[in-house]
């Protein structure tokens, strides 16, 4: 049986038997929303079939978490960016910013961080994530957010910033300094309605050289995370971050999340008991397209190699099967 004590357990590093599997990631699929009625696109407006999509996890699977929102655009809203609502089996994503130049735009007079809190589809997780919690307190709730970084990454245009950190350094880390108050009112707002905060940055090395991370990550994904407070939170990064793990756990959370098919006992060495590892089942090639035997021996795998929670390690893609998420949260159990 799954219970949200244990997951607390693992976060503490104080579990003593199988880790508990649970997803920290995007938890929505195509057959969930089939079985509870709340579908995207909706669901990502509505903060009521929001919360009840995100509790169908446990409802049909047995997880003792949930997760909200489904999305990574729901801060970029705020400043600006066009955003294509998705379909059922397709999340929102940002098809135009206002910001998208041949040069780094100036940063603009901004929403203050009081407001952007309370606006738009942040104030829809939050009545989300307090509705879960006031009604479903034996689960473990966690609440997603971008970090500064990644927020810039979207606003100003991913190509435009990669060529902007050779051109124009000074004006990225004008847009993450400016981002950075707005999205730490954020971290709190969530924290105080959550158990878990999972941030998620662009800082993998595949896309920010490794001897930029500390200037436009840790040092202000830092701060996000120091709001946080006393409630749980993860850092996520997809991608390769086998240049920047010492970087990343020294953001401060209790918990990584990053993909570590390259070598997943170094990682675990070099973290070295700092921070909890969340993870160990590729999204797409085991858990997409994968076997329920192979999920199951995935995850003990992981297990044995000192994982805390077992779990995708980025959000799980909506086609993913429903006897796949039952392997993965039955995993003990077979």
């Amino acid at each position: 049986m799954n219970t949200k004590e244990e997951i607390i357990d693992a976060m503490r590093g104080e579990s003593k038997d199988l880790p508990p599997p649970a997803i920290f990631t995007q938890t929505g699929t195509v057959g969930q929303m089939s079985q509870c009625g709340s579908a995207w696109p909706d669901a990502n407006t509505d903060p009521v079939k929001m919360a009840e999509l995100s509790v169908q996890l446990s409802k049909q699977f047995g997880f003792a978490c949930s997760r909200v929102p489904y999305c990574l655009v729901v801060e970029s809203e705020a400043f600006g960016c066009d955003i294509n609502e998705g379909t059922v089996e397709k999340q929102p994503m940002i098809v135009g910013s206002p910001y998208y130049s041949d040069s780094i735009m100036d940063v603009p007079d901004m929403i203050s961080p009081e407001e952007f809190v309370s606006t738009g589809r942040r104030s829809v997780v939050l009545d989300a994530a307090g509705k879960i919690a006031s009604e479903h307190g034996d689960l473990f709730l966690t609440a997603s957010m971008m970090d500064p970084l990644a927020v810039s990454c979207q606003v100003i245009g991913m190509e435009n910033l990669l060529m902007g950190l050779f051109m124009e350094c000074d004006k990225i880390v004008d847009w993450i300094k400016a981002l950075t108050p707005r999205l730490s009112a954020y971290a709190k707002a969530l924290s105080e309605v959550s158990d878990n905060v999972m941030v998620i940055t662009e800082g993998e090395s595949d896309i920010i050289p490794p001897d930029m991370f500390d200037m436009l990550v840790t040092e202000h994904t830092s701060k996000v995370v120091s709001e946080i407070g006393s409630t749980f939170s993860t850092v996520h990064c997809c991608g390769n971050t086998i240049d920047i793990i010492e970087n990343l756990v020294s953001i401060g959370s209790n918990a990584l999340s990053i993909e570590t098919h390259v070598d997943p006992e170094g990682i675990l060495d070099r973290i070295g008991g700092k921070a909890r590892l969340v993870g160990g089942i590729k999204p797409v090639d085991v858990l997409l397209q994968g076997t329920p035997e192979q999920i199951v021996s995935d995850a003990k795998k992981h297990a044995d190699l000192g994982y805390s929670i077992i779990a995708p390690e980025c959000g799980v893609p909506p086609r993913t099967s429903d006897e796949n998420l039952m392997a993965l949260s039955k995993y003990r159990e077979l």
